[in-house]
């Protein structure tokens, strides 16, 4: 039967909420769905129920050999139904192994051109909506793209009569894994060598650009083929294609509900933004998978999350740090420890030690929070396994030398325990030496060490007494007697200070208004070190000092020290909660292209750009909001997102506010993104209207100093890009 849709009330479709329903296991789950989903609304729960009683009959083939227990032969009956006996296509119909939200799975046999048996998918009566049929689709589609020993294969496709599609797999005659596992009593290591084959087969799909989504241990099962234990991956049925062309056509997911198991999903994916899910959400759910087959409890407790509503499970799954697998096997009781440990051939009271280490790093890498600090991919993850296997060092934890040389030992013990008897014997013989020899060393090091510590203090009284008379010189305009002190000077090497970065600041103007780039460089950077030292607030009014020495150190070409002042900008600023103390730094750390390393540390600022809302009024919060977009533009270029950086300009070139330096380096910045998209006319447009802004600014006010001082900045930076555009418009 066919839910039909309700236009009249907010929320899901009832059509969404049948596939849903229909696909829990246990009455308890359903009526736990119900109460959630339906409280205020008795009339929807009512629909949902008669609706659900109507599925088993509508499918009632199952249970009674249709036509009076004579075979049925026709292609499809008139009323739709299979059932046990009745043929579909050149596929006769065993009986049913299992359903889903919207497919039932059946035993099969073929009977031409070869008799076997096989798994046929169907869809649900009653779920043949555009919707369901499109996801279908998809997975249908998905499964026969892959070619993988670790992935159930897609034998045949095709459709019934009526159109309902179905699609033939081969058949797993097989166990969920963790049953696996635990009826065969696997050890740790041969579980870790299972969780590497199925990464390998996840990987597969990542490469023919499917994420699977609902990775979890009911979806992969295992079976033996000449006595060796081959995992299977199956049901594709939520897949996400990711730019395939799978799903061109298709709308198979409803924005802002949940798709996939919450006990194994993603952060991301529980928000329900199918759009914002990559394969990393994968990774997750590996690293959930794994957690749960080397633990033997899930990361988060079912029952839990079944009585929890819908954005109590996300803010777990979001902000609930689960215990390490070492951690949650001490928190067992002792009865439930002792069974865990049974189901792995293990020791009860070695079990936490073996998972403790590598292991509890590797699974809690794979399910971070933050899915940038996930693996990459899961090659990634199925790479660190085998490290784990082959007692190497693993990427999940920090490659400290004592580690390292433990790992080294562990692959080579016959070779350390020979060489471990040779030096005991060398100790034993050379110990008196040695310890005179020490003792001597520690008494020369002393010395030295206090000698050191002697130049270092005289130094830094000298730079002290430095920057204090140059700081005098320059109240009396003697700028060149003041610069000459502190030419020696490196700009991180000032104590910092308030009168020090007023010194710096005023010197580096005097070189800039001349036109000393270089010098220039040279004391804003100075101030910006200073000043940041100094004073520890997160304010705008420290931040605002980083834009000079960025600006000064581009224009001189000083671009060794710019990535200093870069990597200094962030570790000081990147945990910033204030939105225009990320515009500046933004602006500073991306006046040059920059690396994949340093845009993802900048995309926390970029995104507390974004969430920001001014509540000031009137031309000062159109100018601060107009900047504020020109930032964020400056970062999608740089991304490499250049559609999205166009978005962003065409915002800032429709501010009220006006600012020939904002606009010109605005026109710049567009001129770039154009030409990257093949749309030379236009960018060649954008950079002389950028040029001409420039050349009129400078013909009545020939030098950036005759205005307000710190717009300076902003005209160095608009002949930066100016140049980095002409460039770019140039050479692609």
């Amino acid at each position: 039967m066919k839910a039909e849709p309700d236009h009249s009330r907010q929320g899901p479709p009832l059509q969404v909420l049948l596939e849903a329903l229909t696909g829990l296991e246990s009455a308890v789950e359903r009526e736990s769905f119900l109460d959630f989903t339906c409280r205020g609304e008795p009339e929807l729960r009512t629909r949902l129920e008669r609706l659900l009683l109507l599925q088993p009959s509508a499918e009632a083939f199952f249970e009674n050999d249709p036509g009076g227990g004579e075979e049925r032969w026709s292609d499809e009956p008139e009323d739709g139904r299979e059932g046990v006996g009745m043929r579909i296509g050149r596929y006769r119909l065993l009986g049913r192994l299992g359903e889903g939200g919207c497919g039932v799975v059946y035993l099969a046999e073929q009977e031409e051109p070869v008799k076997r048996r096989v798994a046929l998918k169907i869809i649900r009566l009653g779920m043949d909506t555009e919707n369901v049929i499109a996801r279908f689709e998809l997975e249908r589609q998905a499964l026969a793209m892959m070619d993988h020993p670790n992935i159930a294969r897609v034998l045949d496709v095709g459709a019934t009569r009526t159109g309902r599609p179905f699609f033939v797999m081969q058949l797993v005659d097989g166990e969920k894994i963790t049953d696996y596992c635990n009826a065969k009593r696997l050890g740790i290591r041969e579980r870790v060598a299972l969780g590497i084959r199925i990464c390998q087969a996840v990987q597969h799909a990542h490469q023919k650009g499917v994420i699977h989504r609902d990775i979890k241990p009911s979806n992969i099962l295992v079976w033996e083929h000449d006595g060796e234990a081959v995992p299977k991956v199956i049901d594709f049925g939520i897949a996400k294609a990711t730019g395939t062309g799978l799903d061109e056509q298709a709308t198979y997911t409803v924005d802002g509900q949940f798709v996939g198991t919450p006990a194994f999903m993603s952060p991301e994916q529980a928000l329900g933004r199918g759009w914002d899910v990559d394969t990393r959400t994968d990774v997750y759910s590996l690293g959930a998978l794994l957690y749960e087959l080397l633990s033997g409890r899930p990361p988060f407790e079912p029952a839990r999350l079944r009585e929890a509503g819908v954005e109590e499970i996300r803010r777990i799954l979001e902000e609930v740090e689960p215990k390490s697998l070492s951690h949650a096997v001490e928190s067992m009781s002792e009865e439930e420890r002792q069974k865990v440990a049974g189901e792995r051939s293990c020791e009860t009271g070695k079990l936490a030690g073996s998972l403790r280490g590598d292991l509890d790093r590797i699974v809690m890498k794979a399910m971070a929070k933050d899915r940038q600090r996930r693996y990459s991919g899961a090659d990634a993850l199925a790479a660190d396994l085998t490290c784990f296997l082959q007692d190497e060092p693993v990427a999940a934890r920090p490659p400290g030398g004592w580690y390292r040389l433990r790992k080294l030992v562990r692959r080579n013990k016959g070779v350390f325990a020979a060489g471990a008897l040779i030096f005991a014997s060398l100790v034993l013989g050379l110990g008196a030496a040695t310890a005179m020899y020490f003792r001597a060393n520690r008494a020369r090091e002393g010395a030295e060490m206090a000698r050191k510590n002697e130049e270092v203090l005289r130094r830094k009284a000298e730079i002290g007494q430095n920057i204090a008379h140059a700081a005098v010189l320059v109240r009396y305009g003697k700028f060149e007697e003041a610069d000459a002190l502190l030419a020696a000077i490196p700009p991180a090497s000032a104590e910092p200070s308030l009168e020090s970065a007023e010194t710096f600041r005023s010197l580096g103007l005097w070189h800039a208004r001349e036109g000393r780039w270089k010098d220039a460089a040279e004391r804003f950077s100075g101030l910006a070190y200073s000043l940041t030292g100094a004073d520890s607030s997160d304010t705008d009014a420290v931040s605002l000092n980083l834009q000079p020495a960025a600006s000064s150190l581009c224009e001189a070409g000083d671009f060794e020290a710019y990535r200093r002042l870069r990597m200094m900008a962030l570790e000081r600023f990147g945990g910033t909660s204030h939105p225009v103390v990320a515009e500046q730094v933004l602006k500073a750390c991306l006046l040059q292209p920059a690396d994949e390393r340093l845009l993802s540390k900048l995309a926390r600022l970029e995104a507390l750009m974004r969430q920001v809302e001014l509540s000031e009024t009137g031309a000062r919060d159109e100018n601060l909001r107009a900047w504020r977009e020109f930032a964020i533009a400056l970062f999608e270029y740089r991304q490499g997102r250049f559609s999205e950086a166009l978005d962003w300009l065409d915002r800032v070139m429709a501010s009220p506010s006006e600012n020939l330096a904002r606009r010109s380096i605005a026109l710049a910045l567009r001129a770039m993104a154009l030409e990257h998209q093949n749309r030379h006319s236009e960018a060649v447009a954008d950079l002389e209207a950028a040029r001409h802004i420039v050349v009129n600014r400078f013909a009545s006010e020939p030098s950036i100093f005759d205005v307000w001082e710190p717009v300076w900045q902003d005209w160095v930076n608009v002949r930066l890009l100016v140049r980095e555009a002409e460039g770019v418009v140039g050479s692609l």
